[in-house]
């Protein structure tokens, strides 16, 4: 039902010229909570959910002041969402903002560079985007061949300038943290989609011919992260009782980083409960110290 109403509305739009601006976009969002534990208004938004015949497919009525737009909400997986859209990029943007950020315990995805490009196994990477910001050293401690901020974003038609300028990047030391990668699935010379990814779960259609294979693409992307997921909170520290008192169980959360920093500015950036690190409402108990930061000298928080 959902592939047959997106279909429909972009060959409508087709008619009208307006493609471009509205290309299908879906974010995957994180929930922890079932869509009744959602508050209908927060911020300058409320919504309304109607049910499809889908029983997991919600139309999501988004408005502010007088503006209304249009997602559908599919509810399949448990605890990611998908929210899919043909709205302007800008309008849905600021909404996914506000809700992911209002509401506690809804939250958009954090896929490290790694993960992104992981997904360029399986398809020709066409694209990528940087957006680097030296937070932990202070300008004055920076050396003349260091770089404070990156800012770039690259298409191309195949994959040849894309692995040239990363190399490049690799080759100088220089940051190649992408914020999203952009992929293109080709089969018997047909495009089936031209997507891309960025670091929060959103995902792009900027081409192609069978939105099937995008929503299948983004499934994909939901199972590789719940896995990550899994394994890191299966394997999380914690204290559980026992017959002679407390039992530390798991293992730390283990950061690497390329070259030495500053454990104190590290961890102060960490715990400062700015974008993107939100370690707050910590709930601790009298023998836990629920968040230590560590490194070779030993604990420093």
């Amino acid at each position: 039902m959902l592939e047959k109403t997106i279909n429909t509305n972009l060959r409508s739009m087709e008619e009208r010229g307006e493609y471009a601006e509205y290309a299908v976009k879906t974010n995957i969002i994180e929930s922890n909570c079932s869509i009744e534990d959602i508050p209908k208004s927060f911020g300058d938004y409320s919504f309304e959910l109607k049910p499809t015949q889908d029983k997991f497919l919600y139309v999501m009525i988004v408005r502010k002041g007088t503006e209304k737009i249009i997602l559908y909400l599919d509810t399949f997986f448990k605890r990611f969402w998908k929210l899919y859209n043909i709205e302007k990029s800008l309008t849905v943007n600021n909404f996914i903002s506000q809700f992911t950020n209002n509401l506690l315990k809804v939250d958009s995805l954090w896929m490290p560079h790694q993960m992104l490009n992981n997904l360029e196994k399986d398809y020709i990477n066409v694209g990528f985007s940087i957006k680097f910001k030296q937070e932990i050293l202070e300008d004055e401690e920076l050396s003349e061949n260091d770089i404070s901020q990156l800012t770039m974003r690259l298409w191309s038609k195949g994959s040849k300038p894309t692995k040239g300028l990363i190399n490049l990047l690799e080759k100088n030391n220089y940051p190649t943290t992408k914020t999203s990668t952009r992929l293109l699935n080709k089969k018997d010379d047909e495009i089936k989609f031209l997507d891309e990814v960025f670091f929060d779960g959103k995902v792009t259609v900027s081409k192609g011919t069978d939105i099937e294979e995008h929503i299948h693409f983004v499934d994909d992307i939901i199972d590789d992260y719940s896995e990550k997921m899994t394994q890191i909170e299966d394997n999380r520290m914690y204290l559980e009782s026992s017959l002679g008192g407390f039992k530390n169980n798991g293992y730390p959360f283990e950061i690497k980083f390329s070259k030495s920093q500053s454990i104190e500015k590290v961890s102060d950036k960490l715990i400062n409960s700015t974008s993107p690190f939100r370690l707050y409402t910590n709930i601790q108990h009298s023998l836990d110290p629920g968040v230590m930061i560590s490194d070779e000298h030993g604990s420093i928080f």
